[in-house]
């Protein structure tokens, strides 16, 4: 458009409904992708627990806002919020204070900048990966907000409230730390 020498030419105007069409096709692009990979989450686990980030915020950061706003968070989790009220399955957004740093196993703050990709614990000597710690963590504040306790003794295993068990939900975890909740009513 910028190298269209008259603004009012008709080649100006033919380029720049060429270029509109071109921006709705991308449009439509990521609200598809948001909608299917939203139905395949929500379909395939019946407790999602993701980090409620300021997108708004984030865009401020020239550095990141193209990237951020290619990726379309904002959307993709707005249909996170729709297929769990339409199939019935609970969609949690936890605050993303510290997620990253504080220790998944025993909740010591280890502060580190964000080149430090590997989370080592000085008090309890754990060591592994920084975004698996960091997903543990946002795990680890969903279960509270449901009401489910996280046991640091078996690690992997979830204890569910008794305000659960009163709504006659079971709560089981399978050996690979998966959540499942069977609900007792037929």
């Amino acid at each position: 458009m910028s190298r269209k020498l008259a603004p009012q030419s008709n080649n100006y105007h033919r380029a720049r409904k060429r270029l509109g069409k071109i921006h709705l096709k991308v449009q439509r692009q990521r609200k598809d992708w948001a909608i299917k990979q939203a139905r395949c989450v929500v379909h395939s686990n019946d407790v999602i627990v993701y980090e409620n980030l300021q997108v708004s915020n984030m865009v401020k950061n020239h550095h990141l806002a193209k990237s951020i706003s290619d990726a379309s968070w904002y959307q993709y989790t707005q249909w996170l919020d729709y297929y769990g009220k339409i199939w019935d399955k609970v969609v949690v957004a936890v605050s993303p204070h510290y997620t990253s740093q504080d220790c998944s196993n025993c909740g010591h703050r280890v502060k580190k900048s964000l080149s430090t990709r590997t989370h080592s614990c000085p008090n309890c000597k754990t060591e592994i990966c920084r975004d698996t710690n960091a997903a543990i963590n946002i795990l680890q504040k969903g279960m509270n907000v449901l009401g489910i306790e996280w046991q640091n003794s078996t690690q992997g295993h979830w204890e569910s409230a008794s305000e659960e068990e009163k709504h006659g939900e079971k709560t089981t975890s399978t050996t690979d730390g998966r959540l499942d909740v069977a609900s007792g009513l037929l």
